[in-house]
């Protein structure tokens, strides 16, 4: 078993337990539908690669890398350094996120508009619900770990409660099924999920095969100016990083 299959496991056990201590139904009743909601796609869709800086405390791959940053505080200076959207990782048992760090943001951001987008490992119509009532304005959804109608589906879903998706992808068949899901964001993983190697070539392979519509996100193994003008001039509207800024001494002259 793969560590992908190992953390889609984790999660079905997990949504498991929050289901019975919480009915998808009761979930539904106590959403905010009407709440204010700021769109990635827009925040994105500029002249420029625009940033999504991640939020994640610990790395299957790398092990731990916040040590010692404090969620607020690296939170505060993305959102000092203007950055375009912020994405936080949830995921709690491998990667140690929260869903609480989403509404420990929004707090933070009651004034901003800059869009907050939930990374986990979505596999059930009770997560998209979930990002909902923590108030997160898009969802990560990985292609590799959902069947075609599952995608499309949730895809669907989210649209009708007011939650943008960014599909994920690593190869050229996931592409394909992106596609169809009639997403608006793609983000193209330079990191393979079922060993965690990295090749940024990954995105200069796929990122032309996809329509001008849709907005090209080039997520991991992202670590200098020099790989941003690579993702530039291949056609990419938006870099998702983490690891560079999290580890590094000053975060915010980092960005």
């Amino acid at each position: 078993m793969n560590i992908l299959e190992k953390i889609v496991n984790e999660i079905k056990n997990d949504l498991i337990e929050k289901k019975n201590l919480l009915s998808i139904e009761s979930l539904k009743k106590n959403i905010d539908y009407d709440s204010n909601s700021f769109s990635l796609y827009d925040s994105l869709n500029n002249d420029y690669v625009s940033l999504i800086a991640e939020i994640k405390d610990t790395s299957p791959s790398k092990g731990k890398l916040m040590n010692g940053k404090n969620f607020i505080n690296l939170a505060k200076n993305y959102l000092d350094a203007n950055v375009n959207a912020i994405s936080v990782v949830t995921e709690e048992n491998f990667f140690k996120g929260s869903l609480d760090n989403i509404i420990n943001l929004k707090k933070l951001n009651e004034y901003d508009s800059t869009p907050v987008l939930r990374k986990d490992f979505i596999i059930d119509q009770y997560q998209i619900f979930e990002s909902k009532f923590y108030g997160a304005d898009a969802i990560l959804l990985i292609a590799s770990i959902l069947s075609q109608k599952q995608l499309s589906d949730f895809v669907l879903l989210a649209k009708n409660i007011n939650l943008e998706c960014l599909v994920e992808v690593h190869n050229l068949t996931e592409l394909e099924k992106a596609l169809v899901s009639d997403t608006k964001i793609i983000g193209i993983n330079n990191r393979n999920l079922n060993d965690f190697s990295v090749d940024i070539n990954t995105t200069l392979n796929l990122v032309e095969k996809i329509p001008d519509h849709i907005l090209k996100v080039s997520e991991s193994g992202i670590f200098n100016r020099e790989h941003i003008s690579v993702l530039e001039n291949a056609g990419c509207n938006a870099a998702l990083i983490g690891e560079a800024i999290i580890t590094s001494d000053d975060p915010y002259k980092k960005i």
